[in-house]
């Protein structure tokens, strides 16, 4: 089997998260895609909300497509999430099988911040999605040449970084909730069901 883990905020989930897991996931064939909510993100702000708001909104906005799950890893740690031990939790959990980490490029290039960088690369096969305004990985100083055409080197480690052209959705999570505040509405920008329960549970408001 082939498995991607796409991490994030999801804060809140949107349409852009969900067209590109579902382009990615077709393009590469992937038997699944586990979302992994964040718990603590290190590098976050506190324009954050509760980690059990933003489970709840990907679990809704997820539960149509039998191809996407999502889990609690990251939500259920005490300490910061840091994507390192998500992903060795996923290689222990899923011996034997092929996982990719997904990934959008505007993140891809900040991944010299995070925890551990090298380590983390080291791990698994990234999948890295377009976004819109952003180039592909050439100028990554985390890429060590060409291996065929989107598929590249990355530096001291024997995993690859694959690039994937999605359909370009400008949709961010900022732009929603930034909407959410001035009483704009975000009807069609994310699921009806997140869109009520954000509006139920008076998320994202002053």
């Amino acid at each position: 089997m082939k498995i991607g883990i796409f991490g994030g905020t999801f804060n809140p989930i949107h349409y852009g998260h969900l067209i590109g897991a579902e382009e990615v996931r077709e393009y590469f064939q992937l038997d699944k895609i586990i979302f992994v909510p964040s718990g603590v993100p290190p590098l976050k702000n506190s324009d954050i909300i509760d980690a059990f708001h933003r489970f709840k909104m990907t679990e809704l906005a997820l539960k149509e497509n039998p191809y996407f799950e999502i889990s609690d890893y990251e939500i259920k740690q005490k300490e910061p999430s840091y994507t390192v031990n998500t992903l060795k939790y996923f290689k222990e959990l899923y011996p034997g099988y092929t996982l990719f980490f997904i990934i959008g490029v505007d993140s891809f290039y900040e991944i010299k911040k995070w925890h551990k960088p090298d380590e983390l690369i080291r791990i698994i096969d990234f999948i890295v999605m377009s976004r819109p305004g952003y180039k592909n990985l050439e100028n990554s100083d985390l890429i060590n040449g060409k291996e065929a055409e989107n598929i590249f080197k990355l530096k001291n480690s024997d995993k690859k970084a694959y690039y994937i052209e999605i359909f370009p959705v400008s949709i961010s999570s900022s732009f929603l909730r930034e909407r959410i505040r001035k009483n704009k509405s975000i009807r069609y920008f994310l699921p009806e069901e997140v869109r009520i329960y954000i509006e139920q549970n008076k998320l994202y408001r002053e």
